[in-house]
């Protein structure tokens, strides 16, 4: 029997953002990110959108590992690191938490306006002084979709700390030392759909790691057969941006899609 669940939509991380009025998501040739932990958990509680605790929890895939879910092995990928062996039998498992570095790398655009087609820049850093936990980096503005796809680099992004009132830098260009601006930039907002992730947690800018809570599509009870875990992922709308001023934009993640299936 087949039982679809989006244990896998785990390792990605969602960014959630303030309304923006000139703004998009467009596509990623490249979404490289760093597991280090995934747990299964019987129950989650869920005070507030950052509470990430997990009971019951179980460790399916531990240690470090980069994957890059824009590339066709993904899914085959992300299988090799998890291990169902030795589940508990019997045991219900209601969602997953993953714990995930604050650093990846992304190369992709997306139309922030039509005379900003946004693409990341190899050469954009963070701000030195606020630190690159409260940075937005530098987007280079190109005139059409076709450059912006040409000339697309690889970027290493981060993860911010949720600021809320304020204390984000935006980058005025690539090296984040001229014409920077400030922005309230928030990750996460209520009433999200458990596809995209039901709390994210809020780690201070000395943390290196994140976690998220998922819910699964079904609830799995453990059986004697430990199951088979098929992964797909899209990444057609996983990069953000965001034209913050005339012919500036920055850059940052969005969610790439997955889906998952175990087969008992």
């Amino acid at each position: 029997m087949k039982k679809f669940i989006s244990i896998f939509s785990t390792i990605i991380f969602i960014l959630f953002y303030n309304s923006y009025a000139i703004s998009a998501t467009g596509p990623a040739t490249v979404y490289k990110v760093t597991i280090t932990k995934i747990e299964l958990c019987t129950a989650v509680p869920l005070a507030n959108e950052h509470d990430v605790t997990c009971t019951g929890a179980t460790t399916v895939g531990s240690g470090s590992k980069t994957f890059d879910v824009a590339s066709v092995s993904a899914g085959a990928d992300v299988g090799s690191y998890v291990s169902t062996t030795g589940l508990p039998i019997g045991t219900t498992f209601t969602h997953a938490r993953p714990t995930i570095s604050r650093a990846f790398t992304i190369k992709g655009y997306a139309e922030a306006d039509s005379n900003c087609f946004c693409r990341t820049e190899s050469d954009s850093t963070y701000d030195s002084t606020n630190g690159k936990y409260k940075t937005v980096q530098f987007g280079y503005c190109e005139a059409n979709a076709t450059d912006a796809a040409a000339n697309a680099e690889e970027n290493e992004l981060y993860l911010g700390t949720d600021t809320g009132a304020g204390g984000t830098v935006i980058c005025g260009n690539a090296a984040c030392n001229s014409g920077n601006n400030s922005t309230s930039y928030s990750k996460t907002q209520s009433g999200l759909n458990y596809q995209y992730g039901l709390a994210i947690s809020d780690p201070d800018t000395s943390t290196d790691t994140f976690q998220m809570i998922f819910k699964l599509e079904s609830p799995y009870t453990v059986g004697l057969t430990a199951p088979k875990i098929e992964l797909a992922f899209g990444t057609l709308t996983s990069l953000y941006a965001y034209e913050w001023t005339d012919e500036k934009c920055f850059v940052d993640a969005y969610y790439p899609r997955s889906t998952s299936t175990i087969t008992d």
